[in-house]
């Protein structure tokens, strides 16, 4: 083996070792004090200076930064998160029974070992990016780099553009009516879940519609685990007709018409870059509360699902929360010297990205987005490729040699 060879391997045997230690710091969204305190820690040992916000977000610096490299540092905790094992197999690293944190973990144990080997780059490790962008949008801290390369893509591409999205959460007016008979549970669980926008297209079955579809006479409801979640879990109470069964208050069939009517899926496809434009995951019921989420790859689209969902529950209160804006495709001078380093595609991502947020904030500043690959995330089949992130990491690397001998 050659002596650069050896050094890569090494790396990247650190490079996941930091990987493993952050899966071991609970960091659920809305639950990320510990990892902050980890990463400021890191940050001192490094010897680089930082500012923290009110949001949470954290910017590590030293001297002039050729680069700002740029991930968020919450998880989706789904199943025995924030409690993981992780588990190696065939060249994949997953979680025992939960999500396994690869989404954005990867990207920010990359940041961390780049932060003991170069002086002259910025991180900035942003908060709650799972709940709603909450640490992009509250940012009060200010980079210089002319470049940012944000680490949160999942599949070898390069991204220059990303959808935008909201939430609708619906109020049903239930009614009730009686009905003799006796009581059952219904149920659908363990199906395979996944991201409610990257995999809105893959044929993953959502519990809630699948139940929905074949019960009646409710008398209770609910299902899903996350808003970002296509939902594989479902639960109902149901009654089963019987003259000499005692009354039992059940759901006006109306709400279960309704729901079947509510939208899931592909609403639009984009064929010029191969990428869904519009769509609608059924996110949560619980009885009468009732959650999607929404996404676009424009702005004026999300605004046209928007009017559609509208249509869709005239009679019924609705209420739009935690919209957060689509980044316009864009492919700027940091995409083009990654395409000369990775030779791929440039791409526009089905989910949000952080990028989207920032570009509002430093609009002079050239910004494009990498990851590894990263299969079903948002699910307990989440699993990262290890080869891909030593794809991801080496092209990093080679950035920054080159930022270095232009800046």
């Amino acid at each position: 083996m050659k002596v650069e060879e050896k050094k890569e391997r090494i790396d990247m045997e650190k490079v996941l070792e930091i990987f493993k230690k952050i899966t071991k710091i609970p960091h659920c969204s809305g639950n990320t004090g510990k990892m902050k305190e980890f990463l400021i820690e890191w940050i001192k040992k490094c010897g680089y200076e930082y500012k923290t916000d009110r949001a949470g977000n954290v910017l590590a610096y030293k001297n002039t930064p050729v680069l700002c490299l740029q991930s968020h540092y919450d998880m989706v905790c789904v199943g025995n998160a924030p409690d993981i094992e992780i588990i190696e197999e065939n060249g994949w690293l997953k979680a025992k029974n939960s999500t396994l944190g690869a989404d954005n973990g990867i990207g920010i144990a990359i940041m961390l070992y780049l932060m003991q080997e170069y002086d002259n780059l910025e991180f900035l490790f942003t908060n709650d990016e799972e709940i709603g962008l909450v640490g992009a949008f509250n940012l009060e801290l200010n980079i210089k780099s002319e470049y940012l390369l944000n680490l949160d893509s999942e599949d070898e591409n390069i991204y220059i553009g990303c959808a935008g999205g909201a939430d609708v959460k619906i109020k049903y007016p239930i009614e009730y009516e009686t009905l003799r008979g006796f009581c059952a549970d219904m149920k659908i669980e363990n199906l395979p879940g996944g991201h409610s926008g990257v995999d809105i297209d893959k044929n993953i079955p959502n519990a809630i519609v699948e139940l929905i579809h074949k019960i009646e006479n409710i008398c209770s409801l609910q299902g899903g685990e996350r808003r970002n979640s296509i939902p594989a879990n479902a639960y109902a109470k149901i009654c089963f007709e019987s003259e000499n069964a005692q009354e039992i208050e059940i759901i006006s069939k109306e709400y279960l018409e309704f729901l079947k009517k509510l939208p899931h899926g592909v609403l639009e496809y984009d064929f010029e870059f191969q990428v869904v434009s519009k769509s609608v995951n059924l996110a949560i019921v619980d009885n009468e509360n009732i959650v999607l989420s929404l996404r676009a790859n424009s702005n004026e689209k999300l605004e046209e699902v928007k009017e559609y969902i509208k249509q869709k529950c005239t009679g019924v209160e609705i209420e739009f929360e935690g919209e957060y804006p689509a980044w316009k495709p864009e492919i700027s001078s940091l995409a083009k010297i990654l395409k000369e380093i990775m030779n791929t595609e440039y791409k526009v991502i089905h989910a949000g990205l952080e990028c989207a947020v920032l570009k509002n904030k430093f609009p002079d500043v050239k910004m494009a987005s990498i990851g590894p690959v990263i299969e079903n995330p948002h699910s307990v089949n989440e699993r990262v490729k290890i080869e891909s992130v030593k794809k991801i990491y080496e092209t990093v690397i080679k950035l920054v040699d080159l930022l270095q001998k232009v800046t």
